[in-house]
C-alpha cells in the first residue's frame, strides 16, 4: 500500500486551482450522501461536474444546482466528460457502470469489482447535510489503467490530504474492518439506546462516554484502551446483566462479544 501526503498544504479553492492545473470534466453518477459530498468538494476543488444522473430527480436537481451542472435521471443520456464516478449503492454499480460506453469510470464502493473500472473509495461515513472536512478523508483509489490511475490521483489529490493506493484485496479488507468499526458500533449504539429508553433513561448520557471510548484509541491500541467487565473477567456482573436482556438476540451478541474480549486477555 502507497500512502501519499499532503499534510503541510492548507487548500481553500484558489489554492487549489493554481497547484492542480488540470481540472477535469466529471459525471456524477447518484446523488446519495456520498454523491453530495464528493460533488461539492470537487466542484469547489474547481473541477467541472458536467452532469448529475440519478433515478431520483429531486435529488439530481438539488445537487445539480450546488455544483452548477445539469441533471437528469437516463443513464442513456449521459453527456461525454473525462471520466464518470459512479456513487450508487453497490448493488447498482455493475449495472450502471456496464451502460457507460464512452468515457472511464470509477466506482466509490469498497467491496465491489469492476473490469475495467477504477475506484475512488472514501473511506468515511456520510449524511448528506452534517459537514465534513474533506481534506481529513482517506480516499482509496486504483485503476487497471495507470495513466487513469494517476488521473484519479490528482483529483483526490485536489481534495483530501490523505490518499492512499491500494490494490483490491486490502480494499475489501478495509471496508470489511470499516464496517466492524463504523456500522456495527453504531448499531452497538441503537441497542443501547433501546435499552436506555426502556428504562425511561436518555441516550445523552452515554455521548461522553461514547466520545472518551474513541478519543482514547487515538493514542492507544483498541486492545489497550479495552475496558468493561468482560475485560476484568468479572463474571458475575457478566451474568446478572445477560439475565437483564429478555431479548434472545440480544444475549447471543453479549455473550459472542464478551467471548472476544476473553480471548484477548
Amino acid at each position: 500500500m502507497e500512502i501519499i501526503s499532503l499534510q503541510n498544504y492548507n487548500f481553500v479553492c484558489l489554492n487549489n486551482y493554481f497547484r492542480f492545473k488540470t481540472m477535469e470534466k466529471i459525471i456524477l453518477i447518484g446523488a446519495g450522501n456520498v454523491a453530495h459530498h464528493l460533488g461539492t468538494s470537487l466542484f469547489g476543488a474547481g473541477h467541472q461536474i458536467i452532469q448529475v444522473i440519478s433515478k431520483n430527480e429531486n435529488n439530481a436537481r438539488a445537487l445539480a444546482e450546488k455544483v452548477n451542472a445539469d441533471f437528469g435521471t437516463d443513464i442513456r443520456k449521459i453527456k461525454k466528460a473525462d471520466f464518470a464516478i459512479i456513487a450508487v449503492n453497490d448493488d447498482a454499480i455493475t449495472s450502471v457502470a456496464f451502460q457507460i460506453k464512452n468515457m472511464p469510470f470509477a466506482h466509490t464502493s469498497g467491496s465491489i469489482s469492476i473490469e475495467n473500472g477504477g475506484v475512488f473509495y472514501p473511506l468515511q461515513t456520510f449524511s448528506k447535510n452534517i459537514f465534513l472536512n474533506m481534506k481529513e478523508v482517506p480516499f482509496c483509489i486504483s485503476a487497471g489503467d495507470k495513466d487513469f490511475e494517476n488521473t484519479l490521483l490528482e483529483v483526490v489529490k485536489s481534495i483530501s490530504n490523505n490518499v492512499f493506493r491500494i490494490d483490491e484485496n486490502q480494499r475489501k479488507t478495509l471496508h470489511l474492518a470499516a464496517v466492524f468499526a463504523c456500522n456495527f458500533s453504531n448499531q452497538m449504539y441503537c441497542i443501547a439506546e433501546d435499552l436506555l429508553k426502556k428504562s425511561d433513561l436518555d441516550f445523552e448520557m452515554l455521548k461522553p462516554l461514547i466520545t472518551e471510548t474513541a478519543n482514547k484509541i487515538k493514542n492507544l491500541s483498541p486492545s489497550n484502551a479495552q475496558t468493561g467487565p468482560a475485560k476484568r473477567n468479572d463474571l458475575e456482573t457478566i451474568k446478572k446483566q445477560i439475565n437483564l436482556l429478555e431479548d434472545d438476540d440480544l444475549k447471543a451478541i453479549y455473550n459472542l462479544i464478551t467471548a472476544q474480549i476473553l480471548k484477548q486477555k
